[in-house]
């Protein structure tokens, strides 16, 4: 069986699509050949990828291509239908480029974000390749939000196959809320705006590390909010990132868009409760008032409160925080082989 894993994403251990493409593909049990673009240049905005790709695999000849991201499963389905190859797809949903688009344009009219019309641009690109998903053999979601946004915008059956984490060492209960940590690299996308302005409405505000935010970023919070208590990092190595699950005592990631949260589960398997945003895919990982708060996108007020709730409830809400087996990597590549024995047996 000759399987190609594809993404327009280098697969390393850092956080995001590349960190799931290469932890499913280690615990998967057959032999992978990785391809992707070492560059995005004009090729892919000019819709000639699939012809790239359709050279990639040429020698290759595989059986089956697991593709990642909505966008990224454009190549293969077009090259599959223009030059009659014979491989299945199976596409992974890492989440929507559509939802994405919707979520700048609210941020974008309240003059939260900073970036450049070509982005704005290449999301609708990426949006515009990305309903091609459905015409794949075989589609997976990474959450239940997910899975209903393939139902609504695309039309799409998909199956739930979250993501996961790998196994961490025993952590304490928290017994006080002085540090939150904050991880993503979009502060606009990933709420981190309005838990900077929650907290400093608080008597007593409490110290946000915030990893993942470029200098840009960080100016452009600086000059439109009340960062004094607030900590910048820029994106860590991901064993230095996890040792500030350790430092910290709750994790906070209020996103206006959230497919799934990697970041979620490592909390959870840190003991730290979780602040999140409702109807976003931490709602398949995050039980309210139990091991977290779930409060309403954008919304400073209830942002406040759960900070609140967090601090008054943290020894109870620790003890809840803890990893299900199910989410380790071993458990998710399980579900990914069963799908891919299904798909190749039909």
């Amino acid at each position: 069986m000759k399987i190609l894993v594809y993404s327009l994403v280098e697969p390393k251990m850092t956080q995001g699509v590349g960190n799931v493409i290469l932890n499913v593909s280690k615990n998967l049990p057959y032999k992978q050949t990785y391809i992707y673009p070492k560059k995005r240049n004009l090729l892919f905005y000019s819709f000639l990828s699939p012809l790239w790709f359709a050279l990639q695999v040429r020698k290759i000849k595989p059986d089956l291509v697991l593709v990642h991201t909505a966008e990224a499963s454009f190549d293969p389905l077009i090259a599959r239908k223009l030059f009659r190859c014979k491989y299945k797809v199976l596409s992974v949903a890492h989440g929507l480029n559509s939802g994405m688009l919707k979520a700048y344009k609210f941020e974008k009219a309240k003059g939260n974000t900073a970036q450049s019309f070509m982005f704005e641009l290449n999301l609708k690109i990426s949006a515009f390749r990305s309903k091609f998903i459905r015409f794949s053999d075989c589609v997976t979601a990474v959450s239940s939000f997910v899975k209903e946004e393939l139902a609504k915008d695309y039309k799409t059956k998909s199956v739930v196959i979250n993501n996961g984490v790998n196994e961490f060492k025993k952590a304490k209960v928290k017994t006080k809320c002085e540090k939150i940590l904050f991880g993503g690299n979009l502060f606009w996308l990933k709420g981190l705006h309005y838990l900077i302005d929650a907290n400093s409405k608080l008597a007593k505000s409490k110290k946000i590390i915030a990893v993942g935010i470029s200098k840009d970023q960080e100016d452009f919070l600086k000059n439109k909010y009340d960062c004094s208590n607030v900590e910048f990092k820029r994106t860590l190595p991901i064993k230095k990132f996890e040792k500030l699950f350790l430092e910290c005592d709750a994790f906070a990631m209020p996103s206006i868009y959230e497919s799934f949260g990697i970041v979620y589960l490592q909390a959870l398997a840190n003991k730290m409760p979780v602040i999140a945003s409702k109807n976003t895919g931490a709602e398949d990982v995050i039980v309210d008032k139990k091991n977290g708060i779930f409060v309403k996108k954008a919304n400073v007020k209830e942002l406040s409160s759960a900070l609140v709730y967090v601090d008054k409830n943290i020894k109870k809400l620790s003890a809840n925080a803890k990893l299900d087996k199910k989410f380790l990597w071993k458990n998710i590549a399980k579900q990914y082989k069963e799908e891919i024995e299904l798909l190749l047996k039909s």
